[in-house]
Formats: structure tokens, C-alpha cells, sequence
């Protein structure tokens, strides 16, 4: 069987000595367990760059972290599998899969005629709408306000009179009948098994990736169908969560007024170009996607989008349900401009004009403040405590990365008055209230004596090296070797681990009170369900001796130091960002947020010092 990209991945990781890697770029000392240098990141006087035996580094000045592979590609600039065969060559390990195989050339020959397929059809579908008959849907065309020129200009077509007249020229130019249905350009009818064509009674948009090739199309109804407009299914060149409409033509408007439009439909962008708007894509109805928003940010470099969907519910909960990915790209700042009633952009700029869309564009601000205070308009002050349990907790509980919704906290309690503190307990009560299913349900049947309650999920993030730690220092600890009220009263109020890694941690220190070693403790392990146990592993499958040390609380208390570094850090970052909130939003809260960063940066002033003191000699 051919091994996964995951198998050579994991094989070259495990057989490339990182530190020979990262010594040919700078100078390495060796420091008891691990290896020390000035980071090759960023520009420092004093090593906080660190190369651990299980073959990871981490910088605790720029926090750049990765394996072998993950150093190639940034000090090289190549891409994942460019860095996979670099070290492949570099170390004589063998990587076959690497090699380009019959099955994939095979792919690409398929999706050459696919591609070929898609340019005959377009062409077919052009010369239907120049030709007599297509003189009403030019028509209908010119009524929306098309001229015949963007007409040509756009790739507007039309599919044939007869209803398989597609497949029919398709076969003439020789193209099989399978690949038709592959490319969804044909369907098969169930009745008489024959292919006919997958559009019928159209007017056709080609939809084409960001080298601007025709990849799919959409299709508007010209007769009665409760569809009134019909997308290409999904096939081996098109995945709707993955292209935006008009990329390709876009692009360079985009750059130039640094800012995109997204709008929700084909016919939205079509008809912003004809009004000469011209930095607008389309989601083509799906829902945004981060793999949408990526590649927006690559083929433009925009630093700033405004998603302008249509003014019913349906288009504003869509905006709101965009503000999940919108956190997966924080280099994107991501903004939304709300249209009145159950206009869309098409009709808008059609009925008002280009100004007044501008106008409405400039008054657009950020995602999420739309979304929170879409919930908070209007309501009464006595009934902002029950938003903020009904509708913001559960909100907030589908966001896993504790940092992102950290952040949300702080935003809803600015803009509610609610106390962050009061937000994060209903949060820590939602968790314990809500259904158990999996690996909740299985602890019951594991250990009776831990309450069906205290059952985590499984982590959603691997954990820092600093979290990584402070629990394997507690796990490999001997009985009475550690202060443990100290890191038990650290872990409740400062280490922002996910539940299961802190009810290890719990674990472990009824392990200390009983005066044993975790590592050591039978009942440890046994209070863990089998899909808990996979995660733990990154503690207790390691080895004790990357925690050896002289003096276990000074190696403790150095950890929990910079934790608390690290978490003064992320509280400073936000509070700037709500500083540049309140600027626009709320003046009068300024000075409040900027006194509180500069009594942060006076504390991390002091930790830093602090750590300087425990790294000295």
C-alpha cells in the first residue's frame, strides 16, 4: 500500500537531526536537555531560541516554533512538498511517494480534457446567445442593464433549444459521456439511462479560477423553475468552497484600492462591474470559507475586505455566520456594510446608483462589532444580561481557540457592561450543563467516582511548550518535590488549558496530595477514557528525562514566569485593539483602556526582569 503524505512527513521528521539543521544557520549551545541560539527569526542579543530532543524548536522572543520541515520552508521560502524532498536529498532518506505517480499523471490528463471540455461548452454556449434566438435573453440582459459589450466582455451564453444539445456537440468533438457527468455538464436520466444536459433553458455565466480558466458554470433560469438560478455541481476542477467568483477579473481592482467587496451571488458582482465597481467577488451563495478568504489574500494582498450581502435575514445571517472564519485570518480585517429591506447589491446600485453604494460602503465597520451589536440594538438595558446567556455564551462555545474567544469576551463585556469574569463563569456553566456524547458518555462507564460533569472534550490545540512543561515537570515530579498549592492555585487562575488537560492536571495533584508520583500512580490513567488517553500520550509517553532537573520548583517557577509573561502579552494586544475600537466607537473609553495598558506593560516590564534574574548565572 502507498504510504500518506502524513507517513513521509512523520519518516523524514524523525530521521533529520534538527539541530545539525538549524547549526548550519546559527551558532548552537548546548544547555543541559536542550540547545540554545540567537533566534534565526528576528534579531536578538540574548539565545531565547530553543532545539528540543524530540527534534522541535521554539523562540520565546518571536514564539516562532516548528519541526525540520516547518524550518525549511520559512528560512528557504519553499513550499510543503518542495521542503519535503529538499530534506529528503539532503539526508538520503528514501520518499518514493514523493516521486509523481502514474495515478497522478493520470489525474492531470483527466482534468486536461475536463478543462478542454469546459472551453467547448463555453464556446457552444456564447454562440447560442449571438445567434437569433438568443436575441430575448440579450434582450432580458440589456433590461438588467448589461451593454452588449460586457455582454461579450462578462461570457454570458445560452444553452442549446434541445435539452441534450450539449452533449451532442460534445460527442462530436469527440469527448466521452462520462467525463460530461464528471464535469457535471451532463446528468443521466433515470428512466432511460441516456446522458442529456445538465443545464437546460439557461442563460449561462462561466465561473473560472484565478488564472481565469473556465472551471464551472452558473446557469439563470429563461422559463418557470423554482430554480432560478443553478450552479455546477461539485467535480474534480470545481469546489464551490474553494473559488471566488470573479478572482481572476478582480484581482487588479482590488489591489489598487486596497479592499475587496464580497457579495453573495454571480449576478451581485456582474452587475457592481457594469457600474464600474470593480473590486468585487462573490461566495457564490455558500457560506464564506477560510480556504475563500486565503485565497483572496494571495492573489490580492488586500489587507481589508467588506462583505456586502443582500439586507434580508438570510444575507445577514450570513454575515454573522462568517465571524468563526473571519478569526482564522487575522491579517484579513474583514468588515460589513448592510443594505436596508430585501434589496441585494444588484438591485441596489440598479435603483440608487454607484454613489450611494459607496456611501453605504463607507459606513461599513468591523464583522464582529456588526454581529454583537446586531443582538444589542434596540434592547432594554435589564434584558442585556439574558442576551449574553442565551445568545452569546452558546455563540462563544463553538469557538475553540482560547485566545480568539478570549478576545470575544473582552469585546461583549466593553460593549454590554457584563463583567468579562461573570462571561467567563457562564462559560465554564455551559461547559459542564451541555450533553454528553463520546467521550463524555464513556468516562461514566470508566470511573463511577469522577462525576459525569467534570467529562472534557478532546483538546482542539496542541499545547504550548511552556504548558507542556508545567505538566510534564508535575507528571514525572517525585511525592514532596514540589510545591504543588503553588501550581494547583497557578492552573485555576492563570494557565488557560483546555478542560482535559486541566482535569489531568488535577488528577496529577491528587496524585502528589496522595503522595505518590503521577507517573508512578496507577489510578492515574485508569480515570481516562481510550480517546482521552491519545492526547495525554504527548505527556506521558515522554521521556523523563527531558524533565530532569536539580531543583524542580526553580524549573516550575521559571515556567509559570513566563506564562505569565505570555499571558500579559495577549491581555496588552487586546486591549490595543479595543483602544482602536473605542477611538471610533467610544472616545470616552480611551484613556480607561490606555491606563490599563500602560499598568500591563509595567508589570511585564517587571516579569521580564524577573525572568533576566532566573536566567542569569
Amino acid at each position: 500500500m502507498v504510504a500518506s503524505l502524513d507517513d513521509v512527513k512523520n519518516r523524514i521528521k524523525s530521521r533529520v537531526p534538527l539541530d545539525q539543521l538549524i547549526g548550519e544557520t546559527v551558532t548552537l549551545v548546548r544547555r543541559g536537555s536542550s540547545i540554545t541560539a540567537c533566534c534565526p527569526f528576528h534579531a536578538e542579543k540574548s539565545p531565547s531560541f530553543h532545539v528540543y530532543p524530540d527534534n522541535h524548536y521554539y523562540c520565546f522572543g518571536c514564539k516562532e516554533s516548528g519541526d525540520a520541515i516547518t524550518f525549511v520552508r520559512k528560512t528557504r521560502e519553499m513550499s510543503f512538498i518542495e521542503s519535503l524532498k529538499f530534506l529528503a536529498t539532503k539526508y538520503g532518506i528514501e520518499a518514493p511517494e514523493l516521486e509523481e505517480s502514474d495515478a497522478l499523471k493520470r489525474r492531470r490528463g483527466e482534468q486536461a480534457t475536463l478543462s478542454q471540455m469546459m472551453v467547448a461548452a463555453q464556446d457552444l454556449f456564447t454562440s447560442e446567445l449571438k445567434s437569433p434566438r438568443g436575441e430575448e435573453a440579450r434582450a432580458y440582459l440589456r433590461e438588467r442593464g448589461f451593454t452588449e459589450e460586457n455582454i461579450t466582455k462578462f461570457g454570458f451564453g445560452l444553452t442549446p433549444a434541445e435539452g441534450f444539445g450539449l452533449v451532442k456537440h460534445l460527442r462530436g468533438l469527440g469527448f466521452r459521456d462520462d467525463d460530461m457527468i464528471r464535469a457535471s455538464l451532463a446528468a443521466v436520466s433515470a428512466k432511460s439511462g441516456r446522458s442529456y444536459d445538465f443545464f437546460r433553458d439557461r442563460i449561462m455565466i462561466p465561473i473560472r479560477d484565478a488564472q481565469g480558466r473556465v472551471i464551472a458554470f452558473g446557469g439563470r433560469t429563461t422559463v418557470q423553475d423554482p430554480a432560478k438560478y443553478k450552479n455546477s455541481g461539485a467535480t474534480p476542477l470545481f469546489d464551490k468552497s474553494s473559488v471566488l467568483f470573479g478572482i481572476d477579473e478582480a484581482r487588479e481592482a482590488v489591489k489598487d484600492k486596497r479592499c475587496a467587496i464580497i457579495v453573495e451571488g454571480y449576478m451581485d458582482a456582474l452587475s457592481l462591474w457594469q457600474a464600474g465597481v470593480q473590486e468585487v467577488v462573490a461566495s457564490m451563495g455558500t457560506a464564506l470559507t477560510v480556504r475563500q478568504l486565503k485565497l483572496l489574500s494571495q492573489q490580492t494582498k488586500t489587507p481589508e475586505a467588506i462583505m456586502l450581502f443582500d439586507g434580508d435575514n438570510a444575507g445577514q445571517k450570513a454575515t454573522l455566520a462568517a465571524i468563526d472564519v473571519v478569526l482564522e485570518m487575522p491579517e484579513l480585517r474583514v468588515k460589513a456594510a448592510k443594505l436596508e429591506g430585501n434589496e441585494d447589491p444588484d438591485t441596489f446600485v440598479r435603483n440608487h446608483g454607484v454613489d450611494a453604494l459607496r456611501e453605504i460602503l463607507s459606513k461599513s465597520v468591523d464583522l464582529i462589532d456588526v454581529a454583537i451589536g446586531s443582538k444589542l440594538v434596540g434592547a432594554n438595558t435589564s434584558a442585556i444580561p439574558t442576551i449574553v446567556s442565551q445568545d452569546f455564551v452558546p455563540w462563544l462555545m463553538k469557538i475553540q481557540d482560547p485566545v480568539k474567544r478570549g478576545y470575544l469576551v473582552t469585546k461583549i463585556s466593553s460593549l454590554t457592561g457584563v463583567p468579562a469574569e461573570v462571561i467567563h463563569r457562564q462559560l465554564r456553566s455551559f461547559n459542564l450543563s451541555a450533553p454528553r456524547t463520546g467521550a463524555w458518555a464513556s468516562r461514566a462507564t470508566i470511573d463511577r467516582s469522577i462525576p459525569v460533569e467534570a467529562a472534557p472534550a478532546i483538546p482542539s490545540r496542541a499545547l504550548t511548550p511552556v504548558e507542556k512543561g508545567i505538566l510534564g515537570h508535575l507528571y514525572f515530579a517525585a511525592p514532596g518535590e514540589i510545591d504543588a498549592g503553588k501550581v494547583e492555585s497557578f492552573m485555576a487562575r492563570e494557565l488557560p488549558l483546555e478542560p482535559l488537560w486541566h482535569l489531568f492536571g488535577r488528577q496529577m495533584l491528587k496524585s502528589h496530595a496522595n503522595g505518590l508520583s503521577p507517573a508512578q500512580d496507577p489510578a492515574l490513567l485508569a480515570s481516562f477514557s481510550p480517546e482521552e488517553m491519545a492526547p495525554l500520550e504527548g505527556i506521558t509517553g515522554m521521556s523523563p528525562e527531558l524533565f530532569a532537573t536539580k531543583d524542580r520548583n526553580r524549573s516550575l517557577d521559571r515556567l509559570i514566569i513566563e506564562q505569565k509573561r505570555q499571558n500579559i502579552q495577549q491581555a496588552i494586544a487586546l486591549l490595543k485593539r479595543q483602544v482602536q475600537i473605542a477611538a471610533t466607537q467610544s472616545p470616552d473609553q480611551v484613556p480607561s483602556f490606555l491606563s490599563e495598558v500602560m499598568a500591563l506593560t509595567q508589570s511585564l516590564t517587571a516579569l521580564e526582569r524577573e525572568i533576566s534574574s532566573e536566567n542569569s548565572p
